[in-house]
């Protein structure tokens, strides 16, 4: 016999936290990229490998990823739902 009961809602709540963060993440990523690669030349050390232009370039698609990335945790929490 089934019963209808609430999905985990832990697990959604924590896909919409991360949908959230990852969206603030990547506008923040693609709107000051130049700000973000001060701050993470000094923590990741990238600017001994690629260039200053290849660096933010990087920045700014790791910015499209996380938007992407936070549309696919809304739909997957929508599906858990």
């Amino acid at each position: 016999m089934e019963i209808g009961a609430f999905s985990d809602i832990g697990a959604v709540a924590a896909l919409v936290a991360i949908s959230f963060f990852s969206f603030v993440a990547g506008v923040i990523f693609r709107k000051w990229p130049d700000k973000v690669q001060e701050y993470a030349e000094n923590v990741d050390g990238l600017a001994f490998f690629i260039s200053p232009d290849g660096h933010r370039a990087l920045i700014q698609m790791c910015g499209l990823t996380l938007i992407v990335m936070s549309f696919g945790a809304l739909l997957a929490a929508a599906w858990v739902v």
